[in-house]
């Protein structure tokens, strides 16, 4: 040790004498162990060479962090020391707790250690409950690695087999994992990437499932800007790894590094004695439990419910013994998993729409599925902006080829298609709906939808409502004329208020929410536009919040005003346990088509579950059905428009069906009387 303390401070050594020094952003050094080796020759980090190098980090003032001040930080709730690590093990296994955990200890040194489904289910060699309840007891938080540790190969399998087999893999995976871990420890806020596999489909679960960071097996230090989910981390194997690591200045420092890390190595410190892992019953590799333990034996849930594998057709449960649940093909070959046809319903997807009364908004008169107690329904309500098979892609902008397949796909999954009133009768406690429902919405008023989506839905005969600010009326450049929408209006359509000026939230934010210039504002952006929309279209009883943004000031107005419903943008299914005013709603992007398949997955309903072969069967079928809403796909965006010429005339449209006998049967229906299922 005395050779250690001769040498110069670690900062003195990042720049050259005379250099002009380098100012480097905050970094944390996330240190990552896998295996561990209770003696030499074995492959892993010894005990030895693990307590030089928290020596190392102990004699340099390098600050080992917990997981709980990493993830403050990371969230910019907190600061952390100038050079910072973070140690991490990966394997809870013996050998973890019988050398890493004496020496960490001993210095006092937080670490997470990622468990998987081995260490609840009492695994040879695999820490148990009562020895991670010991860690975490000493500074140690608990994170996950999964439930099987699957290969890469599996998760891509998963996702060719459909975003319903990706889904309940992540749910097996990641969901379950982190399940168990909060029921047994409290909490679960970091995963580990096994074999340093990530995608896409992976990180859209963690964010579900409550994990805040997540590791990969990439080197380089972590600033607190690095996407939370994808973070790097320093896979420690050897001396050359651990100095890399731990070298906060030039990169050339490293063999400085290395130097400072074997003289430590060669103070010969004792390591201190391994932890005894002694057997319960004096078979090797069985860990005892606590007895008597009141605390850890309460902490210790009952099997969950078996949850079912698309993919394999078997539980999950009996799917964790084997690390591979799909069989593996020929090294480089990955090959799709051979799914069964899927079945198509034949039931149509909406019943007769009928008016109680001339001018108001449509009603179904009975439903083509049962109807079941109103908790027991759900709702999806997509929302829908700007179509175009020729315009460029975005998220507000979707091509008309793939809203007629989504249609399709409704029309084939054995969905109810709802209109606004039916809706509306539901959520206050006056109509029983269908199990599994959908409400068509449709925002701003866009001459596409009338060009584009109207067509498409006029031909599945799909009720919607339009979302409508009246500051964007008029038929001006790319806005819908009222002649237009009250054509929509005889067709299935109803009207419902999207403001008047469709403002930002720093507009909202000008004005202190008490003041005058805000009061003025909100009676202008909310009665004022009902009211004009009532004037030109007869009913106007909804409100969608433009963005989403949305103030006590407004839900209290909207209500003021009699609105019977106003929508977010908070993806979730609606219940009969719904706020009218804080509706849920999928907005369905045209860049994203996972939006649309969780806004049309039931899985937990019994029927057809949405898959993406599902969805693809449905595009040929929709072109078979309506080919008009393929015209133009992949050609070229027509020219610009000099402004001198004249308006592009519209798209001819489907000759509307007559319905006088209906008007006059249905105008007749009664009012609903009952207000519970029993009725």
């Amino acid at each position: 040790m005395a050779a250690l303390a001769e040498m110069p401070a670690a900062a003195a050594v990042t720049q050259p004498a005379g250099a002009p020094q380098e100012i480097h952003p905050m970094q944390v050094a996330v240190l990552g162990y896998g295996a561990f080796a209770d003696t030499e020759g074995k492959p892993g980090i010894t005990s030895t060479t693990f307590l030089s190098q928290m020596t190392y980090l102990k004699e340099q003032g390098i600050t080992p962090v917990s997981l709980q001040q990493f993830v403050d930080w990371k969230a910019g709730k907190a600061s952390l020391p100038e050079r910072s690590v973070l140690i991490t093990l990966d394997e809870a296994d013996a050998a973890a707790y019988a050398v890493a955990y004496p020496v960490l200890r001993q210095f006092g040194f937080p670490c997470v250690v990622f468990v998987d489904g081995r260490n609840f289910r009492g695994e040879a060699s695999s820490l148990g409950l009562p020895q991670l309840y010991e860690m975490q007891q000493h500074g140690a938080a608990i994170g996950s690695r999964s439930l099987n540790r699957l290969l890469p190969c599996d998760w891509q399998y998963a996702e060719l087999a459909g975003p319903d087999a990706a889904q309940k893999t992540a749910e097996r995976e990641l969901g379950v994992s982190a399940q168990r871990i909060v029921s047994n420890f409290g909490v679960c806020q970091a995963f580990a990437y096994p074999r340093g596999y990530a995608d896409a489909n992976m990180v859209e679960y963690l964010a579900i499932y409550g994990y805040k960071v997540a590791f990969g097996m990439r080197e380089g230090k972590v600033q607190q800007d690095a996407a939370d989910f994808t973070l790097n981390r320093y896979m420690v194997t050897d001396m050359q790894a651990f100095a890399r690591a731990v070298n906060f200045g030039a990169a050339s420092d490293d063999e400085l590094v290395l130097q400072r890390v074997r003289s430590v190595a060669a103070g010969n410190n004792p390591a201190p004695e391994p932890a005894a892992v002694k057997p319960a019953d004096g078979t090797p590799g069985v860990f005892p439990t606590l007895v008597g333990n009141a605390a850890a034996e309460a902490a210790i849930q009952p099997p969950l419910p078996p949850v079912v594998d698309p993919v394999m057709g078997m539980a999950a449960d009996a799917a964790e013994s084997s690390s591979a649940p799909i069989p593996l093909p020929e090294v480089g070959e990955i090959k799709d998993p051979v799914l069964l046809p899927r079945p198509v319903s034949s039931v149509p997807a909406v019943g007769p729409l009928v008016r109680r009364s001339v001018g108001g908004d449509w009603v179904t008169r009975e439903f083509p599925r049962p109807v079941v107690p109103r908790e027991q329904t759900r709702i999806a309500v997509l929302g829908y902006h700007d179509f175009s098979n020729t315009r460029k892609v975005t998220d507000m902008c979707m091509r008309t080829a793939e809203f007629c397949q989504q249609m399709q796909y409704i029309k084939d999954s054995g969905l109810t298609v709802i209109t606004m009133q039916d809706f509306l009768e539901w959520l206050l406690g006056n109509r029983c709906l269908p199990e599994r429902c959908v409400l068509i919405t449709i925002d701003d008023g866009w001459k596409s939808v009338y060009t584009d989506a109207f067509p498409v839905l006029k031909e599945y005969g799909f009720p919607f409502t339009l979302y409508l600010y009246t500051g964007f009326l008029g038929g001006h450049g790319r806005s819908m004329t009222p002649e237009m929408i009250r054509e929509m209006q005889e067709c299935g359509a109803s009207v419902g208020s999207h403001s008047a000026s469709h403002l930002y939230p720093s507009q909202w934010k000008r004005y202190a929410a008490d003041s005058p210039e805000y009061a003025a504002q909100l009676q202008r952006e909310i009665p004022d536009s009902v009211a004009k929309l009532k004037e030109k279209f007869t009913n106007c009883s909804t409100y969608c919040y433009p963005g989403g943004y949305h103030t006590e000031q407004m839900v209290e107005c909207l209500r003021a005003n009699g609105i019977g419903a106003a929508f977010t943008v908070i993806e979730k299914k609606v219940t009969s346990l719904a706020d009218p005013l804080l509706v849920h709603r999928y907005m369905v992007m045209g860049n994203d088509p996972r939006v649309f398949r969780r806004a049309v997955n039931f899985d937990d309903v019994p029927g057809v579950k949405p898959t993406a072969q599902g969805i693809t069967e449905a595009r040929e079928r929709a072109k078979a059905f309506f080919p008009k809403a393929f015209e133009g796909l992949g050609s070229a965006p027509p020219p610009a428009t000099p402004r001198a010429a004249a308006p592009v005339p519209l798209a001819p449209m489907p000759s509307p069906p007559p319905a006088p006998e209906v008007k006059s049967a249905l105008e007749d229906i009664p009012e609903p009387s009952y207000t519970s299922p029993e009725n």
